[in-house]
C-alpha cells in the first residue's frame, strides 16, 4: 500500500467515524480534503476497486491498539449475514475479546454456495491460519464458539494445534450415554464434574447453566482444557462478538446498507469499519489506564474526556496506521 492509498484509507476511517454510515456518497461529503466531492467519491471507489488491504494488516493494527492480557487472549468465532437484493452477504469473523467487547482480527466473506448458512471446516481452518500468522498459539487462552461450530474433524484440528476451546452444544447432543438436556436439568452434570465425556468423537469436559431468557432453558457447553464454572465463564465472554456486530450494523455504522457485494470489496470495507471502531473505543478511554468494562463501554465515552479536533484526530490516525503497517520488523507485515 503506497502513501496515497494509505492517506485515502485514513480519510475513509475518519469519514466513517464522523458520519456513522458506509455510504460512499455521504462519506465523500464529510472527508477531510480540499478536493471536490465528486473527486473524493471517485477516489473512494478506486480504493475499493484497486487497492490491496489484507485483513492480516488490520488485525495486526488492532492488536497493537490493545494491551495483551497476562493470561492470553480470549477469541470468539461467529458469523454475521444479511441479504442485499438476491445476494447473500455471509462473513465469518474471529475477534479478540477485551473488557467484554469484540475486536476483529480476521474475517472472510464466505462463498455464495453457503448462502446464509453455516461455514464448513476448511473455511474455519483457513481463517484460523490467518489468525495464527499474527497471534501465536501460546498467546491464545481460549477460542469460544456458538452451536454451529462443532464437528469431529474441526475440533480435532484445534486440539492438534493445542488451541483450547469452549463451544456450545444443542440440547439433543449426546454427551457420553446421556443427552445434554438430561445432564443440564437439575445440574446432574456436576456429579461427573472434572470427568471427560465422548462428544463428537472427542474426549471433552461438559458443563451447563440455567438461563432465564432465551429459547432454551440451559446453556450447555463442551470444552477442551477447561471444566465446570471456568468453561461457562469463558463462554460468557463470547457475547462480545455479538456486541461488535450490533455496533457495526444498526447500532453504529450501518454496515448492512452497503451496496458492495464483491468479496474483496466487502472485506476491505469490513477492515475500514474495524479500524474505525477500535479507534473510537480507544479514544473513549483514559490513556495508560485499564479500559472500562462492559459491552456499552464503546458507545459511552467519558464525559470529561474531549474528542480530539479534526486536525489532531487526522494526525493521530495517520501516525497509528503508519507506525503499525509500516513496521517491517513485524513478521506479519510485508508491504510491497
Amino acid at each position: 500500500m503506497n502513501k496515497a492509498r494509505l492517506a485515502c484509507f485514513v480519510m475513509l476511517v475518519l469519514a466513517v467515524i464522523k458520519q456513522r454510515t458506509v455510504s460512499l456518497v455521504w462519506l465523500a461529503q464529510t472527508a477531510d480534503s480540499d478536493a471536490k466531492v465528486d473527486s473524493i467519491y471517485r477516489r473512494f471507489q478506486r480504493f475499493f476497486a484497486l487497492s490491496k488491504l489484507p485483513p492480516r494488516m488490520i488485525g495486526t493494527l488492532i492488536l497493537a491498539l490493545l494491551p495483551r492480557p497476562e493470561e492470553g487472549w480470549t477469541l470468539a468465532m461467529d458469523r454475521t449475514n444479511w441479504q442485499f437484493g438476491r445476494t447473500d452477504i455471509n462473513i465469518l469473523v474471529v475477534t479478540v475479546i477485551f473488557n467484554g467487547m469484540g475486536f476483529p482480527i480476521a474475517w472472510r466473506l464466505l462463498p455464495k454456495s453457503t448462502k446464509r448458512g453455516n461455514s464448513r471446516k476448511f473455511h474455519r481452518t483457513a481463517l484460523m491460519d490467518e489468525v495464527l500468522k499474527i497471534l501465536p498459539v501460546e498467546h491464545i487462552r481460549v477460542l469460544t464458539m456458538d452451536r454451529e461450530f462443532v464437528g469431529k474433524n474441526w475440533l480435532m484440528w484445534l486440539e492438534f494445534l493445542e488451541i483450547r476451546y469452549v463451544v456450545r452444544v444443542k440440547k439433543n447432543a449426546r454427551i457420553g450415554s446421556h443427552s445434554a438436556a438430561w445432564l443440564s436439568d437439575r445440574n446432574r452434570w456436576k456429579k461427573w464434574a472434572g470427568e471427560r465425556h465422548l462428544v463428537f468423537g472427542r474426549q471433552v469436559h461438559f458443563a451447563a447453566k440455567r438461563i432465564k431468557k432465551g429459547r432454551d432453558s440451559h446453556v450447555a457447553v463442551i470444552s477442551f482444557g477447561f471444566s465446570g464454572e471456568e468453561a461457562l465463564e469463558l463462554y460468557r465472554q463470547r457475547w462480545g462478538i455479538e456486541t461488535l456486530f450490533s455496533h457495526l450494523k444498526k447500532r453504529g455504522y450501518q454496515f448492512e446498507e452497503t451496496h458492495l457485494t464483491k468479496k474483496e470489496r466487502v472485506e476491505k470495507l469490513f477492515g475500514v469499519l474495524a479500524v474505525a471502531f477500535a479507534l473510537c473505543y480507544r479514544w473513549g478511554q483514559p490513556p495508560f489506564t485499564p479500559l472500562r468494562s462492559g459491552p456499552r463501554a464503546a458507545s459511552r465515552p467519558s464525559r470529561q474526556k474531549q474528542i480530539p479536533s479534526s486536525t489532531h484526530t487526522h494526525c493521530f490516525a495517520v501516525l497509528t496506521v503508519e507506525t503499525t503497517l509500516c513496521n517491517r520488523s513485524h513478521p506479519a507485515i510485508r508491504l510491497k
